[in-house]
């Protein structure tokens, strides 16, 4: 069957106008438009396993031609200068993914790809909101995390980018999550548009999903503090050594655990947390559940301190003068930044949803092996008190 070039015209359309975005860790529509593109050249001139295609491979997305790695969903049974190309679905687990995130995948990978403003999936017991860009008049962007309590059932990642007066893109990526693994990959709206009217309908309704309001407009600090950034000396607190910490040494300093997890990555390397009252730990391992180091800790109750002495209940004020700020006032999208660029490490941002806060803070670091890492320290407040920090790499 010959295969025609017209959904590489959506792909252009995709391309135009995402380099702010990008710069925000958005999935964007050139991020998108490039994998869309890889996928339809690994296609062209094969015929799909179902050829001819007819009537009975009509769905609901329109009609199935099924590949050996994805299944690509059209308007019409035929291929030609008028098909739309309207969906995809991923059918292969070693096909190649957006930020790697593969048919198989730990729900950890996922989170860490697209959740890292809001990495406790802090919301309701429902959904839980990723991050929200409001670009308008170009574009928009946002990802929510839909969940069963603490059961991660599917992650939706949107995409609203302008295409004519008053015409957006509706497209975006769903991930389906079962039994902590990702089990299904869509790629939806390849040939939708809505209006911009709809666009702001949509943030808004992400933005209700969390228990506290939208994220506001970001302002910029003008408090000074000398106090020395983030960094590597910051990972020695509490009587221990992020870098260094074992499950035994976790042990010795919290106590006998509570409950703990194994999860396996798609390259067969091992994820394991430990929980314990008011922390939790994740180590990663090997495929032989060897060679371990501490991947994340989370601290939110108890008497825990964490690095520069702050622990939960501690201000807002207070923790910010314990680190750098530049007092220059900049922004970048939704946050506040500290110092840094908010995206390169060594930088500090603050994110504001009326009284409720989050401050992140990152850094490059050399582990005893001599290997550079990067490292961040995640802050939550509510109320202006910390309930929450968690340090992990990234």
């Amino acid at each position: 069957m010959k295969r025609v070039w017209l959904p590489l015209l959506f792909i252009l359309l995709l391309s135009c106008s995402a380099a702010l975005a990008d710069d925000a860790g958005v999935l964007t529509e050139k991020e998108l438009g490039t994998w869309l593109d890889q996928v339809l050249l690994s296609t062209v001139n094969i015929s799909p396993i179902n050829a001819p295609v007819g009537e009975e491979s009509l769905t609901e997305d329109g009609y199935a031609f099924m590949y050996d790695t994805v299944t690509l969903f059209y308007d019409k049974p035929v291929l030609d200068a008028q098909s739309k190309l309207q969906a995809i679905a991923i059918t292969d687990e070693t096909l190649e993914m957006p930020r790697g995130v593969q048919l198989g995948a730990p729900a950890d990978k996922l989170l860490v790809a697209y959740g890292w403003q809001n990495p406790t999936l802090a919301g309701d017991d429902s959904f839980a909101r990723l991050y929200v860009l409001n670009q308008l008049p170009d574009a928009a962007y946002w990802a929510l995390a839909q969940r069963d309590g603490a059961q991660l059932q599917s992650v939706q990642c949107a995409i609203h980018a302008r295409a004519g007066e008053d015409r957006y893109t509706d497209t975006g990526v769903i991930y389906t999550v079962k039994d902590g693994h990702v089990s299904g990959i869509r790629i939806y709206g390849l040939n939708s548009f809505i209006t911009q009217a709809q666009v702001l309908n949509n943030l808004s309704a992400v933005g209700a999903e969390q228990t506290a309001a939208p994220v506001q407009t970001a302002t910029g600090i003008m408090v000074k503090s000398d106090a020395e950034a983030f960094g590597q000396s910051d990972l020695q607190f509490n009587r221990m050594n992020f870098l260094a910490l074992t499950e035994k040494g976790a042990a010795v300093l919290f106590g006998e655990s509570n409950g703990d997890t194994w999860v396996q990555d798609d390259q067969g390397k091992w994820l394991h947390t430990l929980s314990f009252s008011g922390a939790s730990l994740v180590f990663a391992m090997d495929a032989d559940r060897k060679n371990p180091h501490l991947e994340s800790i989370t601290l939110n109750a108890g008497d825990w301190l964490g690095p520069r002495g702050v622990s939960t209940g501690s201000g807002l004020d207070t923790i910010m003068l314990l680190f750098r700020s530049d007092g220059n006032g900049a922004v970048h999208g939704g946050e506040a930044l500290l110092y840094g660029d908010g995206q390169n490490p060594p930088f500090g941002t603050l994110e504001r949803t009326n009284s409720d806060a989050k401050l992140r803070y990152a850094a490059t670091v050399v582990d005893a092996d001599g290997v550079t890492l990067r490292v961040a320290l995640h802050m939550i407040f509510v109320d202006e008190k910390l309930i929450e920090l968690m340090i992990y790499r990234f």
